[in-house]
């Protein structure tokens, strides 16, 4: 079977086990292999391919923590052919390499109103109206860029500033949890909803559900999706002139926010949606300085 034919085969089942961005990054890296094998037949494939395709990355300064999704890719879906008697090589020597650890950006409150004060106030651009209200959530809810635009315009509960959405990552523990924001949020999302039901009367929509459509040349009308939210992000991060933020950043910003404020590992995790508390420790790691303040509290001067 020729690769490029196996990873329909593969795409097809994992999607019943998985969630579509998962499926979808799976694809993605299993057809740059495809390139890199010259979509040879998956029998044919040896180990060294997969290692010669590692080192080629490595040679040319990939990131690192890169490498693990690819790994897993390849693993999963070897695994796969395997588990049905194909002649493939054994999933379990493809390495998977362990993840080195990053301090996270964290945005703080001073680059958040600095974001947001360059976003014009006194405008009915809806790209401004949309993006005011895309920053606000982020910062109020810590939601993962994903869910932010998964959200459909008939889910959100403007009366009660809240609303019930679907976890990425819950891998069923809690697969649905309830965002809340503030007054402000509010009123920002608030005017661009009505701007929203406007522009359903006056251009063609292609998601009706979507609460955040793109509004660019060839995607306008469509859902929004991750990649213009992280361009609408960074673009406002340059006029600002602070460094580049991203969802994460804001995430990062509300798990470390709770702790200091006296919330446990349980909090974060529920409040964040985390699969498990390992997801939600890294917040209750000190900084630098929280380390010191603490051992100067312990062990005096």
């Amino acid at each position: 079977m020729l690769f490029s034919e196996a990873i329909l085969a593969f795409k097809a089942w994992r999607s019943f086990k998985v969630g579509a961005s998962t499926v979808k990054g799976y694809e993605l890296y299993l057809r740059q292999f495809c390139l890199f094998v010259r979509n040879k037949e998956i029998e044919e494939i040896s180990i060294e391919d997969v290692l010669t395709w590692f080192s080629l990355m490595r040679d040319l300064k990939w990131e690192h923590n890169s490498f693990m999704p690819k790994a897993m890719a390849l693993k999963k879906f070897f695994e796969f052919f395997k588990k049905q008697g194909k002649n493939v090589i054994d999933p379990w020597l493809i390495p998977v390499p362990h993840k080195e650890y990053k301090i996270p950006r964290v945005a703080t409150s001073e680059v958040y109103r600095k974001l947001v004060g360059i976003v014009p106030k006194n405008t009915t651009d809806p790209r401004h109206l949309r993006n005011l209200a895309i920053i606000n959530l982020l910062w109020d809810t810590g939601a993962r860029n994903g869910e932010i635009v998964a959200l459909d315009l008939e889910d959100v509960d403007i009366e009660g500033k809240k609303v019930i959405i679907k976890t990425e990552k819950s891998k069923g523990r809690r697969p649905f949890r309830e965002l809340f924001w503030t007054d402000e949020t509010n009123e920002n999302l608030k005017r661009w909803i009505t701007k929203r039901r406007e522009l359903g009367k006056t251009m063609q929509i292609e998601d009706k559900d979507a609460l955040f459509i793109s509004l660019c040349n060839i995607q306008s009308g469509k859902r929004l999706n991750i990649k213009g939210v992280g361009e609408m992000l960074r673009h406002y991060s340059n006029k600002a002139k602070i460094p580049p933020m991203n969802a994460h950043a804001f995430r990062h910003h509300m798990g470390r926010d709770i702790v200091e404020q006296g919330g446990s590992s349980a909090d974060v995790m529920n409040i964040l949606g985390h699969a498990t508390l390992a997801s939600s420790s890294i917040y209750v790691m000190m900084t630098d300085k929280q380390l010191e303040e603490r051992y100067r509290k312990f062990k005096g001067k």
